[in-house]
This record gives C-alpha cells, structure tokens and sequence, in this order.
C-alpha cells in the first residue's frame, strides 16, 4: 500500500546536498503553459559531466545513459531520490549502460544505476549475459569504466 502524505524535498532541501559538495550548478525554473505546471531543472556539473534534476511533476534524475523517476507524494520514492542523489554525487553508484555491437552500431540494451563494488566483468556477464558493452558513468568522470562481457 502506497503512503500518499506528501513528502517532496523541497528546491532548498535539494540545493542543501549540492551546496554541500561545493559543485557548480544552474537553476532553470518557469511554467510549462501545456502542462499547467511549474518546472524546475537544475544542473549539476562535475568537469565535463552533468547531472540533472526534473523537478516538475515526478522527480527525475538523468546522470549518463540512465534516469530514474521518483513520485513526490511517496514517501519511499522521496527517500529514494535523496539517496540515490547523494550516492550519485559521492560516485558510490554510477549509472550503467548495456550495449550489443551488430554491424559495427552499438544498440542500447537497457541502464540502471550500480553500486561502485558490484563493477566487474563476471558480474557484468551474469547480469547481462555475452556480447555486451557496460558503459559505466560515474559523475566524476575520472571513475569511468567500460567493460566488454
């Protein structure tokens, strides 16, 4: 049974944990006149990377070749995203990309996001199976890592 109280981090809340790392960030807010709604995407760099924050609606978070949706009237969901947010930005997970080579074009397979210890090809190739590429996009770039199963 979902918990329906309202629970969403507030803009100020979410500035906090990236105000707290120090990291260069842009706000853009405004209304979305077809949706009938407020929006506010924030921006947050780390050298050539960017981590992004929807917060119009659900809650979105798109870091590499992955992004996940957070609903802000549920409690677990909000939670959530203020873990996964500060897990993102410490680089204790990374956003995981599957990739098969046919014909020379890599196809996307699926993305998740992982934690940092799970990163090894034999769990790469039980997870994915043979003939893959693991694109692994940490947000600081420095940590990348790419593995062939």
């Amino acid at each position: 049974m979902k918990n329906v109280k309202k629970s969403a981090l507030t803009i100020e809340e979410i500035r906090e944990i990236i105000d707290r790392r120090s990291l260069v960030n842009q706000i853009n807010e405004g209304f979305d006149i077809q949706k009938n709604e407020h929006f506010t995407y924030i921006e947050v760099f780390h050298g050539d990377t960017k981590l992004m924050l929807d917060l119009a609606g659900a809650y979105t978070i798109y870091l590499g070749d992955w992004h996940g949706h957070y609903y802000t009237d549920v409690i677990h969901d909000m939670r959530e995203f203020r873990q996964v947010l500060e897990d993102l930005l410490d680089n204790k997970v990374c956003s995981v990309g599957s990739f098969r080579e046919r014909d020379g074009v890599e196809n996307w397979c699926g993305s998740c996001i992982e934690f940092k210890e799970n990163l090894n090809r034999e769990y790469f190739q039980r997870k994915y199976g043979a003939d893959r590429i693991i694109r692994c996009k940490f947000f600081d770039e420095t940590l990348n890592r790419v593995f062939m199963t």
